[in-house]
């Protein structure tokens, strides 16, 4: 191992890299607020790994990327725990990234020297938010269709860009395949790789200026403002003496990250193993009666754009997100203050709380305003046949004759009252007997009052799916019981006999 390390040393100065990386210097002070960078990084290798085996089990298309979603977490060993990781990975790369920005502008840290480090912070965030905004529509159920439905339509909302915007988010104008292997494309390639470009290059940062100090360190007897010429003197006087007191990078601070970000990674498990990811109903964009509800990090959004009046809602929509993305970038070019500290800054300090407050208010309103949940579909899901025939049922308003679960349209025909309850059709009868019956029902029976739904009014393939949809009705628990059909097809016309 020596010979092997010293020819390694030899060639790449493994040593060099020690002292530059391990035997640094921190600053005095530094507390467990710091850890949050560590932890995000841990949490984004998190997601990676996961990320690499969901990928290799899931397909990108409207077909079949609920059902791929599905047989990993019934059918994969450990495929609900990896699912579950990443979902709640999710939301944590939220939460720490949140914190890690509260945590440097509450300590002033964005100013000199470290304003592009702030900038790359700014992009981090946004980044992980269209990781949220990706990976949603990736399960294909309810939720991630029609919750991806509204936050393209809120994109279309931009003034002049907003048409072009939801053609390049879809793919076209509607939801389809284009748009889940762009998003697809988006969440596993392109967005990976801005993170990590990013992360490589704040860490390198962060190793050439050192992690930032205690506020106070950088506040006695400093020059009023970032831009004078004394004070990047100054800050380096200042930083160097704060290193006296300080500790090594190696293994006093590394201790503390690894014990946050163990931390939360057991978190994650805990919430991956007792809560899971959850899965909806197959997305069915005939289904207008949804009501979908984004992830909680654009509760505060969602819910700021019911209050506003129809009018304003395009400029809320596009203005907000373009304010806040302006003031982020700007922040340390507009405040050159050298006063660190929140306690010295009270426009900041009440800026933080103000936004931080409203921002609470908007997720407890929406949280207070969510409907009642809906009880999952029981049995096993529809397929995309039968969602079609399910689509089609209603379209062709068989529920102003037919009930079904004893529910009929409003619009009853009185004259059919003996028109039977379909909620258990598919125990009685085939899929291929109601395929035919719909095309004739005079065949079967001579006074059935049931219009011909054969051809010319619909074709083989839509009576086809309504059949297949009627043949998934089996009541409660219909998965469970076995069909007793009493199929009765009538007997072929003989020939006349010839005289």
């Amino acid at each position: 191992m020596r010979r092997m390390f010293r020819w390694l040393d030899e060639r790449v100065d493994l040593a060099g890299v020690r002292r530059v990386l391990l035997d640094r210097k921190m600053p005095g002070g530094l507390t467990w607020w710091h850890t949050f960078g560590s932890a995000t990084l841990a949490v984004f290798a998190v997601q990676v790994t996961t990320g690499v085996v969901l990928a290799m089990y899931y397909s990108p298309s409207p077909d079949h990327a609920y059902d791929s979603v599905r047989y990993l977490g019934h059918s994969v060993m450990s495929g609900a725990m990896l699912r579950g990781l990443h979902h709640w990975g999710a939301s944590a790369m939220v939460v720490l990234v949140l914190a890690h920005m509260i945590r440097v502008f509450s300590m002033g840290a964005y100013k000199y020297p470290r304003e592009v480090n702030w900038l790359l912070g700014v992009g981090l965030f946004f980044v992980v938010m269209g990781f949220g905004f990706t990976g949603y529509l990736l399960p294909w159920d309810q939720k991630a269709y029609w919750a991806t439905q509204v936050g393209t339509n809120i994109a279309g909302t931009t003034p002049i860009i907003g048409a072009t915007l939801v053609k390049l988010l879809r793919g076209g104008t509607q939801l389809g395949a284009a748009t889940l292997a762009r998003f697809y494309a988006l969440h596993v390639l392109v967005l990976p790789l801005s993170l990590g470009l990013i992360v490589m290059v704040h860490l390198a940062l962060v190793v050439r200026q050192g992690i930032a100090p205690r506020a106070a360190t950088l506040e006695k007897d400093a020059p009023p403002r970032t831009t004078d010429a004394a004070y990047p003197e100054y800050y380096h006087d200042r930083y160097e003496k704060s290193k006296g007191a300080g500790v090594r990078f190696w293994p006093d601070i590394i201790a503390k990250d690894l014990v946050v970000a163990a931390g939360v990674i057991l978190v994650l498990v805990l919430l991956a193993h007792f809560a899971g990811a959850g899965l909806e109903a197959p997305a069915d964009p005939t289904d207008t009666a949804y009501v979908p509800r984004p992830e909680w990090y654009f509760l505060p959004f969602y819910q700021l754009l019911k209050l506003v009046p129809g009018s304003l809602e395009a400029a809320v929509a596009a203005g907000l997100p373009a304010v806040l993305v302006l003031v982020l970038l700007m922040l340390p070019f507009f405040d050159r203050r050298s006063m660190r500290s929140l306690a010295h800054r009270p426009i900041a300090r009440l800026s933080l709380f103000g936004v931080l407050g409203a921002s609470a208010f908007l997720i407890g309103a929406s949280v207070r305003d969510e409907p009642p949940a809906v009880p999952p579909e029981v049995g096993r899901p529809l397929t995309s046949v039968e969602r079609a025939g399910r689509a089609l049922f209603k379209a062709q308003q068989c529920g102003s004759c037919h009930a079904v679960a004893g529910v009929s349209s409003p619009e009853r025909n009185a004259d059919v009252p003996d028109a039977p309850d379909l909620t258990t059709i598919g125990l009685i009868h085939s899929a291929s007997w109601m395929h035919s019956f719909m095309e004739e029902p005079t065949r079967f029976h001579a006074d059935s009052k049931m219009p011909s739904f054969g051809p010319p009014t619909l074709t083989h393939e839509e009576i086809e799916e309504i059949s297949q949809y009627l043949a998934s009705l089996r009541g409660p628990n219909g998965d469970t019981k076995q069909p007793q059909f009493v199929d009765t097809f009538p007997e072929p016309k003989k020939p006349q006999e010839k005289p």
